[in-house]
């Protein structure tokens, strides 16, 4: 079976929902111990406060898991109770055990979501590769998942074009990927950056670019922008390539995403695994940011 959701991006969200729980145990525990040492631990109104906080995590953890997992099993062995024994309670004070059992209930949810991420989350297969991907999607560019785009407000015109020239665009990729060998920018050329180095599903996957950058004056790149019939876009697809990336400092038109889309959906009735991406300026100031190429 499939999970719902690409591979990498479950295992992030299970991680930090890992750590949202390690926060809240420690959280609890500190203000527990302040207040018994205080004098002031109110057995019910600061239990049912912490069993909120409790549950609260809980039921995120299970729509998460709703959300990745294609059947009820995973969610049934997050609510499943350790053997007995395997967490010993104790308290000097009566009135503290049960919220120590809580705490104790707490870890064991905590192992049990660690045990799907690292035995079952494995044992599934990843989403197949989407005809179209997002920026997000690659993993050679997880960083940009973490930057949104209030952050990089600042590097785009009120058109939401960046002032960054091919060039710089194409050494910022360049390096983000590792990636040693250059072409030259001539007229001739099929693509403006090819590469093996792309990761999508953990798996490198033979990539194409074709980038324009803000010395265009344009700030929506239409077909006619891509060369006498949309030319650039026709080499583009001539290049051994399974992923075809259309890059661009401004806005992308429909037009020519439906063109891109089409040469892409013509390469997959043939047999080719084909799939594209279109980066726009918002992208590409997300990715280049995160990866301090701009700043």
């Amino acid at each position: 079976m499939r999970l719902k959701k690409n591979f990498n991006l479950a295992d992030e969200e299970l991680t930090r929902l890992i750590n949202e729980g390690h926060s809240i145990f420690h959280n609890l525990k500190h203000d527990l111990d302040q207040k018994v040492d205080q004098g002031v631990f109110d057995p019910e109104a600061d239990y049912k406060r912490y069993e909120d906080l409790v549950n609260a995590w809980g039921y995120k953890v299970e729509a998460a898991l709703e959300g990745i997992f294609p059947n009820k099993l995973e969610i049934n062995n997050f609510l499943r109770s350790q053997p007995k024994g395997l967490r010993h309670v104790t308290a000097d004070k009566v009135e503290t055990v049960t919220t120590k059992r809580l705490g104790a209930r707490l870890m064991d949810l905590i192992d049990n979501l660690e045990m799907i991420r690292t035995s079952s989350l494995p044992s599934y297969l990843d989403l197949p590769v989407n005809t179209r991907l997002y920026v997000e999607d690659i993993d050679s560019f997880a960083r940009v998942r973490d930057v949104n785009p209030a952050q990089v407000k600042h590097l785009l015109d009120s058109y939401g074009k960046m002032t960054l020239g091919e060039e710089k665009i194409k050494q910022g990729l360049e390096k983000i990927l590792n990636e040693k060998l250059s072409k030259e920018d001539w007229g001739g050329k099929d693509d403006d950056l090819y590469t093996s180095k792309v990761l999508v599903n953990n798996a490198r996957i033979t990539t194409a670019f074709l980038i324009k950058g803000q010395t265009a004056r344009y700030s929506v790149l239409q077909l006619k922008h891509c060369g006498k019939k949309g030319d650039q876009i026709v080499s583009l697809f001539q290049s051994p390539a399974d992923l075809f990336v259309v890059q661009f400092a401004g806005n992308i038109s429909e037009s020519v995403i439906k063109e891109v889309e089409e040469k892409v959906n013509q390469k997959r009735a043939q047999g080719s695994p084909a799939c594209y991406c279109i980066m726009n300026g918002l992208d590409t100031a997300r990715l280049l940011f995160a990866y301090k190429i701009i700043s």
